[in-house]
């Protein structure tokens, strides 16, 4: 070959070598860039809309304005890298429980976070209630998109597992998350029979839970009398001060304001150090301030 046949094969290659670069470039450039942040829809009418044109399921979250852990969620879980990336999957929602009050109604939501995994047409298939972090929350929805660990799957397990107290307290857990509280009720009482002395640690929170429970329906009666079992049953239990704080609020929740009152002072003067001690103090103040004003004493 001569010079210019040489010369010319050079051109060539780079030539071609430059083609390649400038297609590399180009591949590059139309590979679209990984999500920033969470695309979210303000309205389950639009969430239904989306995924049906997608064929695919929804995360409808449910929140409040004073519901703290949702702004947590806000702040780090919704985020994280890997969340966003995986929220392409699902059509995103995010909607204010006490201003679409339908929703909340439809789906039993009681609590807040409440985040429900539904299916394209809005069937629920289950719930995260509260805070988790990205990998714990990415796994609870892997695993109910797999049939595991949702209501319906624990609830076919109960014929064989209805003696575990774990499992019971697990059930019990998924009950109430749901709103379902009649059952989560019986199913608390249920373990709390199975586990009596508290082997499992987790007896005394199944009877806080069912104060709370009864406090949100609003029985301050019953609230009262499961928080004073902790108090008979569990004396070093870390739900024994909790239980007074239940049966001092029940009180004043219930118009016995004078009650509510000694109850908060007597917290205070017997737990002096404690963080909610303040609290108690505080409660047992504006409490005086209304009882004086009822008797006519007030401004």
């Amino acid at each position: 070959m001569g010079k210019a046949g040489m010369a010319w094969g050079r051109v060539l290659a780079l030539g071609f070598a430059l083609a390649l670069t400038l297609a590399a470039g180009a591949c590059q450039k139309a590979a679209p860039e990984a999500p920033k942040s969470i695309t979210w829809l303000g309205s389950v009418d639009a969430a239904l809309a989306d995924a049906k044109k997608n064929d695919r399921p929804i995360l409808l979250d449910m929140v409040t304005d004073w519901c703290v852990w949702c702004k947590v969620l806000d702040e780090s879980t919704y985020t994280d890298s890997t969340f966003i990336q995986a929220s392409r999957k699902f059509t995103m929602a995010k909607v204010d429980a006490e201003v679409d009050t339908a929703t909340a109604s439809k789906y039993h939501v009681g609590s807040y976070p409440t985040i429900l995994l539904l299916k394209s047409d809005g069937t629920e298939i289950d719930r995260i209630v509260g805070y988790y972090r990205a990998p714990e929350f990415l796994k609870q929805v892997e695993d109910y998109l797999a049939g595991r660990n949702t209501l319906a799957a624990m609830e076919a397990e109960a014929a064989t597992k209805g003696n575990d107290p774990t499992f019971v307290s697990g059930l019990a857990d998924k009950y109430y998350g749901h709103g379902q509280y009649e059952k989560a009720e019986a199913t608390y009482l249920k373990f709390v029979d199975l586990d009596a002395k508290n082997t499992t640690g987790q007896a005394d929170d199944a009877l806080y839970s069912l104060a709370r429970l009864q406090r949100k329906s609003k029985n301050y009666a019953k609230a009262r009398t499961y928080a004073q079992m902790i108090l008979d049953r569990y004396p070093t239990s870390d739900m024994f001060r909790p239980a007074h704080l239940e049966i001092a609020g029940s009180w004043k929740r219930e118009g016995n304001l004078t009650t509510a009152r000694r109850l908060y002072l007597d917290y205070a003067k017997q737990f002096p150090d404690d963080e909610d001690a303040p609290y108690a103090r505080e409660q047992a103040d504006t409490l005086a301030v209304k009882i004086a004003a009822a008797n006519g004493k007030g401004a």
